[in-house]
């Protein structure tokens, strides 16, 4: 599991999220949770943890296969939306709000990403 964590981090960094966005992308966990994520060998964590670790992977290998750049994924992260899922949310809130917003954003990526090699760039 430090693996995915490791991953979860990178990406997250490279989304230049704050610390209190990826908690909340974990789900809001304690300072004590926390700190275990971020220093142990082998964190022990909840199925819903590992879940939202793993979505978060998705989304960030689904970026990529859209094309973007590492630039465009991070102002895309952040960005309000105003088609569905979204409805005046960035992507970032939507995935916040758990396992339903993760799936949301997956599908609307996996959409795009048709479009992308449908028609082009």
């Amino acid at each position: 599991m430090r693996g995915r964590f490791d991953a979860f981090f990178k990406i997250t960094a490279q989304w230049h999220l704050t610390q209190a966005e990826r908690r909340a992308l974990l789900g809001l966990p304690t300072d004590e949770r926390w700190f275990h994520f971020v220093r142990d060998t082998v964190p022990e964590v909840t199925p819903e943890e590992t879940a939202r670790v793993q979505a978060v992977i998705r989304i960030d290998e689904l970026l990529s296969a859209c094309g973007g750049t590492p630039y465009e994924s991070t102002h895309w992260v952040r960005t309000l939306e105003s088609k569905p899922p979204f409805l005046g949310k960035s992507p970032l809130e939507l995935m916040a709000r758990g396992n339903e917003g993760f799936k949301q954003v997956a599908e609307y990526l996996r959409t795009q990403r048709q479009t992308v090699l449908q028609h082009g760039r």
